[in-house]
Order: C-alpha cells, then structure tokens, then sequence
C-alpha cells in the first residue's frame, strides 16, 4: 500500500470518527430532545470506543514495523468498518460534557499515535 494511501485511509478514519461527530451541527441540532438518563449507554460506548481505539493503536505501531504486513492491513481495514456508523451516536453523546472530555482525550491519544495533531 502507497504511503499516499494509507494517509488517505488514515484521514477518512479520523474525519469520520472525530472531525464529523465534533463538526456537525446539524446532527447535534437535532438531538437535543434526546432523553436524559443514558449515563450508562455513553459509558458501554465509551468502553467499546476506547477498546476500539487502543486496538488501532496497536495496528499503527505495527505498521510503523512492518509496513508490508497484508494480516495488519486487513485488521486496519476491519478496524475501519467497525467505526463505520458511530458518528450519529458520537454527535448524540457529544451533548454530555463528561462523555465529551473522555472522547476528546480518546481521539486525541489515536491522532498522536499516528503522528498527528487533532484539535480540540
């Protein structure tokens, strides 16, 4: 794989996952009935989120070692379909204050992992 492409993997991801949830205003908009009381739902997401993460990590610093690994780039590839869909749960949660801080510093450890910077 081109390092060109992996860059452009790499951005899709991080655009998907964090720069649309924190972005997207329409989708904030319109969950702002959204009930209290889902403590426990942003917490089992949180969890899977910061799994999810610390196993990416994991297939960054492999492909940093072993940049022709095809097993690596299938579980980036698996990785990636699994975050596939998160963003209109992550714009809901992003109405909480404690969920936002958590998945702030989450998506911040990612993009340092990749050797970049994601903004706050």
């Amino acid at each position: 794989m081109k390092e060109d492409n992996k860059k452009e993997i790499t951005q899709k991801l991080r655009m998907k996952i964090g720069s649309t949830a924190l972005s997207d205003n329409k989708a904030i908009t319109s969950v702002t009935n959204i009930q209290k009381g889902k403590d426990t739902e942003r917490s089992i997401f949180l969890n899977k989120y910061e799994n999810w993460v610390n196993q990416y990590i994991d297939v960054v610093e492999k492909e940093k070692s072993d940049k022709n690994s095809m097993a690596n780039k299938h579980r980036i590839m698996d990785l990636s379909h699994k975050a596939k869909g998160w963003q209109e749960k992550i714009a809901i949660y992003l109405n909480n204050d404690i969920f936002k801080k958590r998945y702030i510093q989450l998506s911040m450890r990612l993009s340092d992992s990749m050797g970049s910077k994601l903004k706050a």
